[in-house]
């Protein structure tokens, strides 16, 4: 038995426009350090498991920023002929492992602020589901009534256990919703991080997803067909929803799926006044809760408050605080 790591690293990156893009998604950028997200990934797990435990899975358009950027087994590296969702990437990273694997599902590019907290949780939820037949989800504790994010639904009654049984998965809420899950206080962020031996998700893809777990362990197909072949779907709603053997323990180590501009600003250290930038001369000028990310540029905002500017080369966006996840509906005429 040994413990691999699946790093998903197949995300369009829709919402940080205009720094992220088809060809370069976020996960290849640098937005929260002097290195790419997916470099901070792959760095914090290193205490965890070795290099040649690693897999990356992601879309065949990007394996240069993955070589460029990651020093990956060659067999390691697992291309997607097209995104077909977080179930299909599941499978087929675990279709490469054997049974007693224990596997650790990772984004590729969220923040980890307590490192050694989050590995603490892995390991804690490695041991555990070594010597249990279920699929560990880690659950971060809400801050605010976040729209972005789904949502674990656990019983209040258990909280004094590491591990509680899921009692359901929620997608994401409207805002009035969201209040009421704060509200309630047995309400937790879905991470998107899952832990679990291969033997035990295989089962669950077989009774849920038959048909995927058919291509993927089954058949003798090669990958490009069995592409063709599947749903879109992700493990969420797929198996994680309906299962009944789901556990979820509590994280806090200052976690952030930095899922769009806003978020970003949350994380940053401001001025007095509310005000970040990482321009190369900036000046505000009654100016509060401003985020300008122009590196390199000279920008001065006069008389506005709660406005994220965003330069990069020559594309712009400005855009309210607060509205920055409908930055991937916007769409130019080519």
């Amino acid at each position: 038995m040994s413990t691999k790591v699946l790093i998903l690293a197949g995300g369009s990156g829709t919402r940080f426009w205009p720094k992220s893009t088809k060809d370069k998604p976020k996960q290849f950028l640098k937005i929260t350090s002097d290195k790419t997200m997916i470099q901070e990934t792959v760095d914090r797990i290193r205490t965890l498991v070795n290099s040649k435990d690693v897999y990356v899975i992601s879309n065949a358009n990007h394996s240069n920023h993955i070589l460029d950027q990651l020093k990956i087994e060659k067999d390691n590296l697992l291309l997607e002929p097209e995104g077909k969702n977080t179930a299909a990437a599941i499978a087929f990273g675990i279709s490469k492992m054997n049974s007693n694997d224990i596997v650790i599902v990772l984004p590729s590019d969220h923040y980890i602020h307590d490192e050694k907290s989050y590995i603490d949780i892995l390991k804690k939820s490695a041991e555990f589901v070594s010597q249990h037949d279920v699929i560990v989800t880690i659950g971060i504790k809400p801050t605010k009534p976040e729209t972005g994010y789904g949502y674990i639904e656990v019983d209040k009654s258990i909280f004094d256990k590491d591990f509680v049984p899921v009692k359901r998965f929620h997608e994401k809420p409207n805002l009035e919703t969201a209040y009421h899950y704060i509200e309630s206080g047995n309400f937790f962020w879905n991470a998107g991080i899952f832990i679990f031996k291969v033997s035990a998700m295989k089962k669950a893809f077989k009774e849920f997803l038959p048909d995927m777990y058919k291509l993927f362990f089954e058949s003798k197909k090669d990958i490009k067909e069995i592409y063709k072949l599947i749903e879109s779907i992700s493990i969420d709603y797929g198996i994680m929803e309906k299962a009944n053997n789901i556990f979820m323990i509590p994280g806090n180590f200052g976690w952030s799926d930095v899922g769009s501009w806003d978020a970003l600003y949350d994380l940053l250290e401001k001025d007095k006044d509310g005000n970040f930038s990482d321009a190369k001369q900036v000046v505000f000028r009654d100016a509060k809760n401003c985020g300008i990310f122009a590196e390199g540029k000279t920008v001065a905002i006069s008389h506005l408050e709660d406005i994220i500017v965003v330069v990069d080369g020559d594309k712009i966006l400005i855009t309210k605080r607060g509205t920055t996840q409908d930055v991937k509906n916007i769409k130019f005429d080519s």
